[in-house]
């Protein structure tokens, strides 16, 4: 009896609740971050981004919530705060879940986990747990760039969404998918890496976690905007400091009742440029209109709660948008400065195409619309100028008048052909500042083109490249500094042409892909017979110049940046070549899903105009890549450096002794 007492007093002693750790808290204990890799170094805390806690803690173990979608702008810690946290509790707390940590492809994963999961695992105190299963071999470390493995049995494989094989085996219980706008729709035969890695969870269909998370590209071809629409759209609701009303941060809110305008305002210098430290946020109360500050953003996120917007279809899929307005790593200032550099407020139009789609993406955090679906043919003719007639009909540059109207003279020529097997098209640009285009030659040079020494065609393009200047009237004399030849069609002819060249001129090959911002949109090959050639994303300039094309501009002031400007003799025919390409949507024909929009040329319509714009187009970047990254040893394309270097330095024109520069 005394037996039986002594132990229904220890069984009635223990506890029948469980601790459950959730990945914030877990974060606030251990993760510690560096000074060179946070803008603000220490013990990781919530307080400085809190819209941040609800999201990592939905993939708690005791959430119910099985994916959580984050569409995000820059600049809000959600890689360290959701993504690193949780991975970090996983290892640190949870310990039994196999996981899988997919980026776009295999070398963007070893470079994640080289630069951010090992600093991470270093310095929350994890390296203790992280070991090989193999304890019999001392080599095994437990670490490897393709695998992690830790104590309690769990580990972790890292791959990328274009190696599909590595996508169809080994059950996982948690999925990292980190910035999937990157990863492609479709990989080869293997089908779509989301739905590919998706599947690798279901084993665990009771206790999966998914994460999925990126800044958003094109609207419509999206990853992660089809992911948070497919979940209850969550946003980030802050009260007024003034009237206490509740609102999600937008750039522009129009009352369509009354007409009221809240949203973010700003003062300007008299040259146009943002005053520092302007910026306000105004409530969307028109009853309160009260202008917050920069200073006041940590209260106003301080007082943020997530709403849904919708029911979603899966009860278990949360989806979150939060844009860099809320960053408290970034000033409203920034964002204004940016918005401005995009959009021209005076004539209510954009500036640059590139810039406002970053804008979209990086800032507000949404996926970018393209503007239309084609090029009207009557918006091209509007393009012609009167101020100066094509150089080959004996007409000079009109730097004078580019200098009032474009930012700056001619900097540079380049030229670009389009090859067919009775002629090849040759088309020469003058670039001046912020991209602004003047057409100086369109001609086509008619007849054979299957042997390189016939002097009609290959003949008179050698003539082309190597003879041909163009005089401006303030002196200057230019040079073609860089001629692209289209390969896709003779493409050993023209490899054997380009190699006859050391420098200057190179063969190029389109590739359509998709709309994702890359530090450039051109990349090198090289043939068999050591020729240099570029593929080019032409789906990128096609997209920028079927906007640029829709531009107007009434002929006084400076041009918006980017505008295409044709010679008041260009040919209209030529013109309307800029107009018969088409924007349509591609749909897969056994799923019906979506999978994109591809540029469509109609049969026999001829287009050769547009494909040698596209091509100088990347010529001018491919230049300026060399100058900047190449020379410079910069990250990425500084434009305005750019610019001003060919403007002050001369390296792509000369000017005359007795002339005016």
């Amino acid at each position: 009896m005394l037996a039986d007492r002594y132990w229904l007093a220890r069984y009635e002693a223990l506890t029948r609740r469980i601790e459950i750790l959730r990945p914030s808290e877990w974060a606030e204990k251990h993760r510690y971050l560096p000074a060179a890799s946070s803008p603000r170094p220490g013990p990781y805390r919530y307080k400085s981004s809190p819209f941040l806690r609800e999201i990592v803690d939905c993939l708690s173990v005791d959430s119910p919530v099985r994916e959580v979608s984050l569409m995000k702008g820059v600049q809000i810690g959600g890689t360290v705060g959701v993504l690193e946290n949780w991975l970090g509790y996983l290892i640190g707390f949870v310990k039994k879940s196999p996981v899988l940590f997919l980026t776009a492809d295999g070398e963007l994963s070893a470079n994640r986990f080289n630069t951010n999961i090992i600093p991470m695992i270093q310095l929350s105190d994890l390296d203790r747990y992280v070991r090989s299963h193999d304890e019999r071999n001392k080599r095994k470390t437990g670490r490897t760039e393709q695998r992690v493995e830790w104590d309690g049995g769990g580990f972790m494989l890292l791959s990328g969404a274009k190696n599909p094989d590595k996508l169809r085996s080994f059950p996982i219980e948690c999925l990292l998918r980190d910035e999937v706008d990157s990863y492609p729709r479709v990989v080869g035969k293997d089908g779509d890496p989301m739905k590919l890695s998706a599947d690798r969870t279901s084993a665990y269909e009771r206790t999966r976690k998914i994460l999925n998370i990126s800044t958003p590209t094109i609207k419509g071809e999206s990853n992660i905007e089809e992911r948070f629409l497919a979940g209850d759209r969550r946003r980030f609701y802050v009260r007024c400091l003034k009237c206490d009303t509740q609102q999600t941060l937008r750039w522009k809110r129009t009352n369509r009742e009354t007409g009221y305008v809240s949203g973010f305002i700003w003062e300007t210098t008299a040259d146009d440029m943002l005053k520092p430290d302007s910026v306000r946020y105004v409530c969307k109360s028109d009853t309160c209109g009260y202008a917050h500050n920069e200073k006041d953003k940590p209260a106003l996120l301080a007082s943020g709660e997530w709403k849904a917007t919708v029911v979603p279809t899966d009860p278990h899929h949360r989806s979150y948008h939060l844009s860099a307005l809320y960053s408290l790593f970034q000033t409203w200032d920034t964002a204004a400065a940016k918005w401005l550099e995009a959009w021209d407020p005076v004539r209510n139009q954009p500036r640059d195409i590139a810039k406002l789609q970053v804008f979209y993406n990086n800032q507000l955090g949404e996926p970018f619309r393209r503007a239309g679906r084609s090029v009207r043919y009557e918006s091209v003719l509007g393009h012609k100028r009167d101020a100066y007639h094509s150089g080959k009909a004996g007409g000079v540059i009109p730097n004078k008048w580019a200098i009032e109207h474009c930012g700056s003279p001619v900097l540079l020529v380049t030229c670009s052909v389009d090859v067919h097997g009775d002629n090849l098209a040759v088309a020469t640009f003058g670039w001046c500042r912020d991209g602004r285009t003047l057409l100086l030659d369109y001609e086509r040079l008619e007849g054979d083109t299957e042997r390189l020494d016939n002097k009609d065609t290959w003949g008179k393009l050698r003539e082309i490249i190597g003879k041909r200047k163009y005089r401006a009237d303030d002196g200057k004399e230019y040079k073609i500094v860089l001629t692209l030849v289209d390969s896709g069609y003779r493409a050993d002819d023209v490899y054997r042409f380009c190699a006859e060249y050391r420098t200057g001129v190179f063969p190029v090959k389109g590739k359509e892909t998709r709309g994702s911002m890359q530090l450039r949109e051109f990349s090198e090959f090289h043939t068999p017979g050591g020729v240099t050639g570029y593929s080019v994303n032409v789906d990128f300039y096609k997209d920028r110049w079927s906007a640029a094309l829709k531009l107007e501009w009434n002929g006084e002031g400076l041009q918006p940046q980017g505008l295409f400007n044709a010679p008041l003799d260009a040919q209209d025919a030529h013109l309307r070549e800029l107009t018969v390409e088409q924007k349509r949507d591609k749909v897969d024909e056994q799923t019906g899903r979506f999978l994109g929009s591809v540029w469509h040329r109609p049969h026999g319509a001829a287009n050769e105009l547009w494909d040698c714009l596209v091509y100088s187009s990347a010529a001018l970047d491919m230049l300026a890549w060399n100058v900047c990254v190449g020379q410079w040893r910069l990250e990425r394309t500084d434009w305005q450096r750019f610019f001003a270097y060919c403007e002050k330095a001369r390296p792509f024109f000369t000017v005359n002794a007795n002339a005016s520069s």
